[in-house]
C-alpha cells in the first residue's frame, strides 16, 4: 500500500471519528458528523474508540501552562475575554479621568476614606434599672407615687399630687406573712426622697408597698392611723 493509495469506505469513517473526536471538524463537515452519531452506531462507537484512544494518551501527558496568547485567544474565542486594547480609548484619557468612571472611582475612594476616617462604635453597656419597682396610684386622687428599689436603696419620687394640707403621706413595706406593717418614711411633698431599707427587710415578690394619709411628720404611734390612699405590688423590674 502506498500514501496515495485511495482510503476505503471504513477507513475514511474511521478518520472521519478521529477527526470528530479531536475537533478538527468545523461547519457542515462538523454537522454533518454529530448528526451521524444518532442515526450510524457504528460511527458513533468509533467516536467513543477514539475518545478513549485519545483520553489513554492524554492521561501520559504532563500538564503545562498554555501560554499566555494561547489562553487569551482561547477566551477570546469562547467570548470570555476581548483582545488588547479592543477598547482603546478614543480621546487618550486615563479612566479615572473619564466621566462616569471618574465617578464612580471618587466614590469607592470616599467610601473606603469614610470608613477609615469612622471610629469604631463601642457599644454603650446596659443601662442598668431599678431591682424592683411599684406604681402607687391612687383611686380617690390624682396622687401618684412611684417607688424604684435597687439593693437596699429605696427611691420615692412624687409624680402627681400632693397631700392635704397638715397631712403627709406615710410609706409602709407590708409582708405577704401578714404582719404589721413596716414604716419606710414618708413621701417628700415635691421631687425625689431616697433611704436605705433596714436590714431585715429583704425585696422579694409578694411584698406591697402602701401609703396612708397621715398627720404632719407621720403617725405617731408607729402603725397607720389614716386610710390607705393607695397601695400596689413590689414587682422585679
Amino acid at each position: 500500500m502506498t500514501d496515495d493509495t485511495p482510503l476505503t469506505p471504513e477507513e475514511q469513517d474511521d478518520a472521519l471519528a478521529a477527526e470528530l473526536a479531536l475537533g478538527l471538524l468545523e461547519g457542515d463537515e462538523a454537522q454533518d458528523a454529530v448528526a451521524r452519531l444518532a442515526e450510524d452506531p457504528d460511527f458513533a462507537q468509533a467516536v467513543r474508540d477514539w475518545q478513549e484512544r485519545l483520553a489513554g494518551l492524554a492521561e501520559g501527558l504532563t500538564p503545562v501552562m498554555a501560554p499566555a496568547r494561547a489562553r487569551q485567544g482561547i477566551r477570546e474565542k469562547l467570548g470570555h475575554g476581548l483582545a488588547p486594547l479592543s477598547d482603546a480609548p478614543a480621546d487618550g484619557r486615563r479612566w479615572w479621568q473619564r466621566p462616569i468612571p471618574a465617578l464612580a472611582g471618587l466614590a469607592a475612594v470616599a467610601a473606603v476614606a469614610l470608613l477609615l476616617w469612622m471610629p469604631a462604635e463601642t457599644p454603650e453597656p446596659p443601662t442598668a434599672g431599678p431591682d424592683y419597682q411599684a406604681q402607687l396610684v391612687a383611686e380617690e386622687s390624682d396622687l401618684r407615687v412611684a417607688a424604684r428599689l435597687e439593693g437596699d436603696e429605696m427611691e420615692i419620687a412624687l409624680e402627681q399630687g400632693a397631700p392635704p394640707e397638715g397631712r403627709d403621706y406615710e410609706i409602709w413595706w407590708i409582708r405577704p406573712d401578714g404582719s404589721a406593717p413596716i414604716s419606710l418614711g414618708l413621701v417628700p411633698h415635691q421631687g425625689n426622697a431616697r433611704m436605705t431599707l433596714p436590714p431585715e427587710l429583704d425585696p422579694s415578690e409578694g411584698i406591697r408597698i402602701a401609703l396612708t394619709d397621715e398627720p404632719a411628720g407621720g403617725s405617731p404611734q408607729g402603725v397607720a392611723t389614716g386610710p390607705v390612699v393607695a397601695i400596689a405590688d413590689l414587682t422585679r423590674s
